[in-house]
């Protein structure tokens, strides 16, 4: 027997059936190992997604159930008013396409057109405070449990931001009424607020005013937010990246205050309004709600304009409406196809950016919220009122 015989090697034939039988394995562990990785990747942006609409919404509702808290819902019908305010104190208003989405070119995300919400009420502090007395344009207030504990707490919440003045005090006289007088200036080591005019007085017969020295009168503060979706200006910011902004108005409920903006939800594309649930019963001893299932049926323009800017609106009587918001990564997924939306209101399947990359990724969410206050606060003849 020959030297060597029964230690045969691999034939090259075997050999090639085993590289085969190497590499599918190699690719199939890859392929899985690929496709867990998008998987995971995939699901932190949903995750992720989520956690923003959740944190958003929230913030939003509960704004929206302080429309009106501590604060007329609608100054140009509240009899409960006197003197009336300058400016047209709503406690709800809707501006449709008011947002901003970003377009790489004409038409890129069709039918996305982002609405804003105004609300007035207390936003800043939830309090009543006392007044110790009342000299002209200067309140000052009691030493009571309600009143700020510190410094820092009070500035921020009578000193106008950046100078301007924004918010209003809201005194309640003796006989009920409620004036609104914008801030102008605040002291806290006095106790005190200075107004842009002087407290009116009872006399000549006018009931719009207080009585003495103004003692013993509940105050509290009361102006205008905003939610929209604006243009990221941050410094460093992504090109096109747009987030839910809420922002403090001036006493005019139109204009922004520079620097107020607070970003509430990063890279939101949409913010829509609907299902809008309003009480018909013109006395309001037997609450008929009538669902408006469009925002063009209660903004300015069409259903009277119940939410719209006009003295004819009539905010008063909502009581409840559906908040949806979307929101997209933060890039572009190449993998996941864009589906444009084929009506104002239908689903949202994806955000455009590159049309050569895919396209982002969206989540929505949509919450009904109750407005409380103004179903407690009821203008209505037969609302009995607060």
């Amino acid at each position: 027997m020959a030297a060597g015989r029964g230690r045969q090697g691999f034939t090259l034939i075997e050999l090639m059936v085993t590289m085969v039988l190497a590499l599918v394995i190699v690719g199939a562990v890859y392929m899985l190992y690929a496709q867990s990785v998008t998987g995971y990747r995939i699901e932190s942006q949903i995750l992720d997604m989520q956690a923003r609409l959740r944190f958003g919404l929230e913030h939003v509702k509960r704004d929206f159930r302080r429309a009106s808290f501590m604060a007329t819902p609608n100054s140009a019908v509240d009899t409960d008013v006197c003197p009336q305010p300058a400016n047209h104190l709503r406690s709800v208003t809707l501006l449709p396409n008011n947002g901003s989405v970003f377009q790489p070119w004409p038409s890129a995300n069709p039918y996305i057109q982002p609405s804003a919400i105004t609300l007035f009420g207390d936003f800043f502090s939830g309090r009543v405070y006392k007044t110790a007395g009342i000299q002209e344009n200067k309140v000052f207030f009691a030493l009571t449990d309600s009143f700020p504990a510190s410094e820092v707490e009070f500035n921020r919440i009578f000193l106008p931001f950046s100078g301007v003045s924004a918010r209003y005090l809201r005194i309640v006289t003796q006989d009920q009424f409620e004036m609104y007088l914008a801030i102008e200036d605040a002291a806290y080591d006095e106790r005190s607020v200075t107004l842009d005019q002087s407290v009116p007085m009872l006399g000549g017969g006018s009931l719009c005013g207080i009585a003495g020295f103004g003692e013993g009168l509940d105050a509290s503060v009361a102006g205008f937010v905003r939610y929209r979706i604006l243009n990221d200006g941050r410094a460093n910011a992504p090109a096109g990246k747009t987030d839910l902004v809420r922002e403090e108005l001036r006493l005019n409920g139109t204009d922004a205050i520079a620097g107020s903006q607070l970003v509430i939800a990063d890279y939101a594309v949409d913010l829509q309004f609907y299902d809008f649930g309003v009480d018909t019963d013109p006395l309001g001893t037997s609450p008929s709600i009538q669902v408006f299932p469009l925002f063009n049926q209660v903004a300015d323009g069409g259903g009277g304009g119940m939410l719209g800017t006009s003295l004819n609106a009539s905010p008063e009587n909502l009581r409840f409406l559906t908040v949806k918001l979307t929101v997209r990564t933060d890039q572009e997924d190449p993998n996941h196809t864009f589906a444009a939306r084929q009506t104002l209101f239908g689903p949202l399947d994806g955000f455009e950016i590159d049309a050569m990359v895919g396209s982002c990724r969206t989540s929505s969410l949509a919450s009904r919220v109750e407005l409380t206050s103004l179903a407690v606060r009821n203008l209505k003849p037969g609302g009995g009122g607060p």
